[in-house]
């Protein structure tokens, strides 16, 4: 034990030496929604009680000091590599990180994964009571014990160890989908993307969710800065505590970040980028055929990455644009009609590229202003 805890904190050194800043706390800037909290949460997570490289509490560090608001450690059920230097403890994670987790104000929930060959794969299991009646030879038995503690239960990786890492639906999936034990399933898991398994979930109405499924130190696998920003779920809650977080994903409010994408409903992601973009100089002043400059403020940590939708008639304006983080960018605006004056309210559609809510599906967005059109 004493070697594996010695390692832990020596890879915790590495990884404060990698992020610079140790006693900070990031502010992820994405805004809540009209009727909900936006909490940043990552649901699959590994500790040296199972295959990861590091101690439970650290776990409950990166998490607080990169502005996540909710974490599950997952260990594994059947899967232990440590157990030569660290006794198999079912449970025994969670009860490491709870007291430093309630001390940093982040939501820690009880989990576990049940970890089989594919199929049917992996499934992590939140809201847990006993860890331990998870440990049963038998998947469906496993399952059916989590189940029996009102777990929510979703599918892991569903490219795991397939070709190309394009999902397969075994009939094993009916069956744990028609018994209504597939309560969300991860299109994102890591860096790993999953257009086929997003597509499944809209057909069958199950709740998407992404998360880190991290073994090291974060600060090895996932860089500094929004780029590098491990893998979350974003739940949309009514309040910060862990009933919420499970009333919202049974509901099936969530919305998956991975590097600078987002994959969620369109009216999540819309409340998102309205929430986040804005155009500060208003009313927009059109003299005759000269420019004017509009300045457009996007004040979350998204970037944006818009393309012209339909194009509005009576006005020139850039095809493309980008939205970065905190900054603000000019939008060069011309009227073509000339001779017509007076007050107007203009929306300018958009595509934004890197905001998903299907395969292959963008959100349409458009930017709202006001213009008085003065002849010259």
């Amino acid at each position: 034990m004493n070697k594996c805890y010695f390692l832990s904190v020596a890879l915790l050194v590495l990884q404060l030496n990698v992020n610079a800043q140790p006693n900070t706390r990031r502010v992820i800037n994405i805004p809540d929604i009209p009727g909900y909290l936006t909490l940043k949460c990552d649901f699959h997570m590994h500790t040296v009680f199972s295959d990861g490289n590091v101690w439970p509490s650290i776990r409950v560090a990166e998490a607080w000091q990169e502005g996540l608001d909710a974490i599950a450690i997952t260990d594994h059920i059947e899967y232990h590599p440590h157990k030569d230097d660290l006794p198999v403890q079912f449970g025994r994670a969670y009860e490491i990180a709870k007291p430093h987790a309630d001390n940093m104000g982040l939501l820690l929930i009880k989990a576990a994964e049940i970890t089989r060959k594919m199929p049917p794969g992996h499934f992590n299991c939140l809201f847990l009571e006993d860890v331990a009646a998870l440990d049963q030879e038998d998947f469906w038995a496993s399952m059916s014990a989590a189940v029996d503690q009102g777990a929510y239960i979703f599918w892991n990786h569903p490219g795991w160890r397939q070709k190309d890492e394009i999902p397969i639906w075994y009939d094993e999936h009916d069956s744990i989908y028609d018994l209504g034990w597939m309560h969300g399933m991860e299109i994102v898991n890591g860096s790993s993307y999953y257009p086929l398994a997003y597509q499944w979930c809209l057909e069958k109405g199950i709740p998407i969710l992404g998360n880190s499924d991290v073994h090291n130190p974060t600060g090895l696998d996932f860089p500094s800065g929004s780029e590098g920003t491990r893998s979350l779920t974003l739940v949309f809650a009514r309040e910060t505590n862990n009933d919420s977080v499970q009333e919202a994903l049974l509901a099936g409010r969530t919305a998956v970040w991975r590097g600078n994408e987002l994959y969620g409903q369109p009216a999540f992601l819309k409340a998102i980028f309205d929430e986040s973009v804005r155009v500060i100089s208003q009313p927009v002043i059109l003299k005759g055929k000269n420019a004017s400059y509009v300045q457009v403020i996007n004040e979350s940590d998204i970037t944006f990455k818009l393309t012209m939708g339909e194009r509005l008639e009576g006005f020139s304006y850039a095809t493309e644009m980008v939205l970065y983080p905190g900054r603000t960018a000019i939008l060069r605006l011309s009227n073509l009609i000339q001779g017509k004056e007076g007050k107007s309210d203009i929306s300018i559609p958009f595509s934004v590229t890197n905001l998903f809510t299907g395969p292959d599906v963008h959100l349409s967005v458009t930017l709202d202003m006001q213009v008085n059109l003065i002849s010259q």
